[in-house]
């Protein structure tokens, strides 16, 4: 657990000229070397003196994987979807750990975008220009989101040193809300309406709904509805496809060469998936390999001619709609909780899919009047996260995912608080571990609105120097009356206040302040005209050795 970070200077935007968003995906992110908007995010490993380094990235990691030398390679995809803790997921039992091959993607897209970025901008520029938008799920924790972070540091996008705002985690349904304000002028959205972003991807969808405030010179958004998602993107899909084609081929299908099934779903995926409308047969290609010649009756699952023939209530009925329904599912939990809503625009690369559109207008048409992908929907988040960059405040209030707040002492009360937790104080008897509450979950709060609460530190003998200790805690329901058995989510320890000169019962105050409305909170403690602060985090273990401290 990190005790805190200390950053007394304040963040100049204008120091950064350049802002670089990257929209880091399951199975796509950012563009590399090839005539399309995206490369798929994939690490290709080669042993090397016992460890494991990767050697290619996106495409090219893809084209390592067809070469003569491919079983010399270990190549890993789809681990992003690793971080959401809610997802009932096979345990990752690949060599190299999830925040490895985060930071690995990171550090090698960095070095090829920076690269690309400065022979645009010329030599009156330099890495130290950036400043970085990096997109997370809507859904993702605290945690979730420091382990990325902690990627791009350990990427050298930042330092440690750096100021964190130079890095801005920014909420992928937020970005695309951003997108779409700009790009969907002609749907005459006006002043206290409201719309529903679906950020579809490939491994999760994003939802939010958003009221337009048209009151000032500049257009805002603010938050109506709590963000939130489900892994249920495109790439399961892919998997009831697999699903099918094993069923398809039956035990003769189990004798394949090993790459046969994957090189059918990635024909499906990148060529039939996109323009699959639930009418239309499909026709799939197959690749050359006798394999097929073995089958004891082809034509009687659709193979002629060297194509598979899908039918299209077959793949509507086992492939897509199983996922499709998840997402209206989501859909629906959104504008139940908006209560009214003008518009729904589906972006990301799945909500590209004319066969979600399709059925999201199908089902809610005759609640809401405009139902649309915007311009390019699977750049939609990307391009967003650079209008957060430029113009932060463009959203003024946001929905609180969780319930926030610290452990303090509180007088103890006979026949309500527990025994094991009284202790006894200079100034009478006390109960230790009391949650005291900053904000509550699904509270409204402005961006980066500050919550402040006033606690003191007394000395109870001549030798107590005052060292002191904040824990900070968040969970999902309602706040406690305890934090026994919370995890902790940061701490901060402030010096001790006090010396030997100091009479016994002196008493020293703590303004603790608490920052809210961005998508990582930000927490100061002051003390003696001291500021002492962090930007919340997790660190897996709790290696570091505590100090003689009291909590507050």
């Amino acid at each position: 657990m990190t005790q805190l970070d200390l950053h007394t200077d304040d963040f100049e935007p204008e120091d950064f000229p350049i802002v670089v968003a990257i929209d880091f995906g399951t199975t796509f992110s950012p563009k590399q070397n090839i005539q399309y908007a995206k490369t798929p995010t994939l690490n290709l490993y080669k042993e090397d003196s016992g460890k494991y380094r990767m050697i290619e990235w996106g495409w090219k990691s893809k084209m390592g994987m067809e070469t003569p030398s491919a079983s010399k390679y270990i190549q890993i995809s789809q681990y992003k979807p690793y971080l959401d803790e809610n997802l009932v997921i096979t345990p990752w039992k690949n060599i190299v750990s999830v925040p490895d091959a985060i930071s690995d993607y990171l550090y090698s897209f960095h070095e090829y975008a920076a690269e690309k970025i400065l022979q645009e901008f010329g030599p009156s520029y330099s890495r130290k220009s950036f400043r970085y938008c990096l997109t997370v799920p809507a859904m993702w924790s605290d945690k979730a989101k420091d382990v990325m972070r902690r990627a791009a540091i350990r990427a050298k996008l930042i330092t440690e040193a750096d100021h964190p705002e130079r890095l801005m985690l920014v909420s992928e349904p937020e970005a695309a809300a951003l997108y779409c304000e700009q790009t969907c002028k002609q749907y005459d959205l006006m002043d206290g309406d409201r719309f529903l972003i679906c950020d579809a991807g490939g491994g999760t969808v994003d939802l939010i709904v958003y009221d337009i405030d048209s009151s000032t010179k500049v257009q805002r958004l603010s938050e109506v509805t709590k963000g939130h998602g489900a892994s249920c993107g495109s790439i399961f899909i892919d998997l009831n496809f697999r699903q099918l084609l094993i069923k398809k081929f039956g035990r003769e299908g189990a004798k394949f060469p090993n790459g046969i099934i994957p090189q059918l779903i990635e024909t499906f995926a990148y060529q039939l998936k996109p323009h699959f409308d639930g009418i239309e047969d499909q026709y799939l290609a197959l690749p050359r390999s006798d394999c097929f010649d073995h089958l004891k009756d082809p034509g009687a699952i659709g193979i002629d001619g060297g194509y598979m023939r899908l039918k299209a209530s077959e793949l509507k009925d086992t492939v897509f709609e199983p996922v499709v329904a998840k997402v209206l599912g989501l859909i629906q939990e959104q504008l139940a909780a908006a209560k009214e809503c003008s518009a729904i625009f589906m972006v990301g690369g799945f909500g590209a899919s004319s066969y979600l559109l399709d059925r999201a207008k199908q089902e809610f048409s005759s609640m809401v009047k405009t139902i649309a992908a915007p311009y390019k929907p699977e750049i939609a988040v990307v391009c967003g996260a650079v209008y957060v960059g430029l113009n932060p405040k463009m959203v003024t209030a946001r929905i609180t995912r969780r319930c926030y707040g610290v452990s303090i002492m509180q007088k103890f009360q006979k026949g309500v608080d527990p025994i094991r937790l009284k202790v006894y104080q200079v100034d009478g008897v006390y109960c230790t571990k009391r949650f005291s509450v900053f904000v509550r979950k699904n509270q409204k709060v402005q961006v980066n609105e500050c919550i402040a609460r006033s606690y003191w530190v007394k000395k109870q003998n001549s030798y107590d120097t005052g060292a002191c200790s904040l824990r900070i805690y968040a969970i999902n329901g309602q706040p406690p009356r305890y934090t026994t058995g919370l995890p902790m989510l940061a701490e901060i320890l402030l010096p001790g206040p006090f010396n030997a000169s100091h009479s016994v019962s002196c008493e020293v105050p703590i303004e603790m302040k608490m920052y809210f409305g961005l998508n990582e909170i930000k927490a100061v403690a002051s003390i003696q005209g001291k500021d002492y602060s962090t930007t919340l985090r997790f660190q897996d273990g709790d290696s570091y050795t505590r100090p003689q401290v009291r909590y507050l």
